[in-house]
């Protein structure tokens, strides 16, 4: 791809751009494989996969500049701030930590949500992503006896869903939220906080609760980062397996389906050779989708047919691809 004049990146709240910079540059240490490293990139981060290959390309161009003896081969820090921060931390310079600090009303607001639903009181939402995000934090993190902390988790899952329908509202008629824009990282963190949320749904005895969850989950990618094969077929696919491990193989099906009426076409882009990395995620997912309808209604020759094809793209893909590993 091409990059433009803006090297800079938007990256997740609770994150920075020098906690970015120094995981690739650990990744890079310990060679962590291309997928793992996008899918750190992509949803701890919240990047979108232009901006991770982005990421990726600029720390390795602060390193390289890093080498060579002239002082003046230091990046811009507005201009190209990852490829600034790899440079200075590559020559053991000091740099600048540019983690924010959560602001005292969201910990308030968030710690108010909180006590409320630890005294019994009607959960109520909030339209605050940062505020949302931290009451989940702190809900998935508590150890208060079981009735009180699923009070917590269904407040937190009360805050997501409201933050989240905010976030809907404000994008008017565009019908996702632009790649790499606030509304894209507010979009992700949200994703990701309710697929965590949604995993402490799984251990209780009522499998509604997390079906509900990865709903939540759903709604979030499709209204946010519905334009994101990658994101969409995973909120499709979990919804597929949780329907499945509940007894309800024709839920499951369904999900399954709809998946692959969607992603068929993208195997034609590796025909092509023009694939990116999300198109091999998505791809994943759509392998996933097909086997679970075998399981569920077995083996068709058209399923049969999708099956192998679906696999032999991934196979090509993961060997061929540079920096696949």
């Amino acid at each position: 791809m091409e990059w433009t004049d803006d090297l800079r990146v938007r990256v997740a709240p609770g994150t920075s751009l020098l906690a970015l910079v120094e995981y690739l540059r650990a990744a890079g240490h310990d060679r962590l494989p291309r997928r793992e490293v996008l899918g750190v990139l992509t949803e701890r981060f919240a990047l979108s996969f232009d901006d991770a290959r982005l990421a990726m390309e600029r720390v390795e161009a602060g390193a390289v500049r890093a080498r060579t003896t002239d002082p003046a081969n230091e990046p811009d820090p507005a201009a190209d701030p990852l490829a600034r921060l790899a440079y200075r931390l590559e020559r053991g310079l000091p740099v600048e930590d540019d983690a924010v600090v959560m602001p005292p009303q969201v910990r308030d607001s968030a710690r108010e949500l909180l006590e409320n639903a630890r005294n019994g009181t009607a959960t109520r939402g909030t339209g605050d992503v940062g505020v949302a995000l931290e009451v989940a934090r702190q809900a998935v993190a508590s150890q208060e006896p079981g009735p009180v902390r699923f009070r917590l988790l269904v407040q937190a899952a009360t805050c997501l869903s409201t933050a989240a329908e905010a976030c809907i509202e404000r994008l008017g008629d565009r019908p996702c939220a632009p790649e790499g824009s606030r509304e894209w990282v507010e979009g992700v963190a949200l994703a990701a906080a309710a697929r965590e949320v949604t995993a402490r749904f799984a251990a209780r005895p009522d499998p509604g609760l997390e079906e509900r969850g990865l709903g939540l989950a759903g709604r979030i990618v499709t209204g946010l980062l519905g334009q994101c094969h990658a994101f969409v077929g995973r909120a499709m696919t979990d919804s597929a397996a949780c329907a499945l491990r509940n007894g309800d193989p024709d839920g499951a099906a369904g999900y399954a389906q709809a998946v692959v009426a969607d992603f068929a076409v993208l195997l034609d882009a590796f025909d092509d050779d023009i694939a990116q990395d999300e198109d091999v995620v998505a791809v994943e997912h759509l392998l996933s989708a097909v086997d679970l309808l075998i399981e569920v209604r077995g083996v068709s020759p058209g399923l049969g047919t999708l099956r192998d094809r679906t696999a032999r793209v991934l196979n090509r893909a993961t060997t061929d691809r540079p920096g696949a590993g």
